[in-house]
């Protein structure tokens, strides 16, 4: 389970700004659950009340790696030949002829696998993926004791889950637009709520919310409360 953190601002958007100041990370590395909105008060003084918000840090960023510029410091290298050769191990018990390809990035390294039945290690929803990559970053971490960030793929699949959530995530904005009644999505993981949370964050008509613990929160569509 993610950890989590709670920060407070006049707004929601500067308790986000102070969130990604202390936990040196972009807007796009968190995942943001509102707690309260606030309120100005009477005449902006008495009983005003400041935005609160609860923020999880994904360790799969959503920036784009495959454009930064490689990594070759030790540190990233000792984790990415860790990290292929523990993935190898786990994939000869599942596949013959599955191969993995790395790419290393500052802070990050991501690993391709290629295979010729890859809805196996995709699994419902990208759950045996998920599950893959959280047992492979154990290890890593276990013997390496670092904090880079590990992230997998099979032949393109996490590039077409978010195109897929994203129009999905429009859509229902629109349907709880018009009908003013907030829609509730399935369980998820972390990585898939926050797809939800960026596709909807700049419409001014709707917000997003978690709810739930575990892995697998589910995530609600409002309208916006107005003003």
């Amino acid at each position: 389970m993610l950890d989590s953190y709670e920060f407070e601002g006049k707004t929601k958007e500067e308790a986000v700004r102070k969130a990604c100041k202390e936990l040196e990370v972009s807007e796009e590395q968190l995942e943001i659950e509102v707690l309260s909105y606030g309120s100005t008060g009477i005449f902006g003084l008495v009983g005003a009340k400041k935005a609160r918000i609860r923020v999880s840090l994904l360790e799969t960023p959503e920036a784009k790696i495959d454009e930064e510029k490689p990594d070759t410091t030790d540190e990233t290298e000792g984790v990415a030949e860790t990290a292929k050769r523990t993935l190898e191990e786990i994939l000869s018990f599942i596949l013959d002829d599955a191969t993995v390809t790395v790419a290393k990035h500052p802070h990050s390294v991501r690993l391709r696998i290629e295979a010729s039945n890859p809805a196996i290690l995709i699994g419902r929803h990208g759950r045996t993926l998920d599950a893959l990559q959280y047992i492979v970053r154990k290890i890593v971490r276990k013997k390496k004791a670092t904090r880079v960030g590990i992230s997998f793929d099979v032949e393109g699949y996490r590039d077409r889950r978010k195109a897929s959530l994203t129009q999905f995530a429009q859509r229902l904005g629109e349907k709880v637009k018009h009908s003013g009644k907030p829609a509730t999505i399935s369980p998820m993981n972390a990585y898939d709520r926050r797809i939800v949370h960026i596709a909807l964050k700049d419409d001014a008509s709707v917000r997003t919310q978690s709810k739930g613990t575990g892995l697998f929160r589910k995530l609600i569509i409002l309208p916006q409360k107005k003003r």
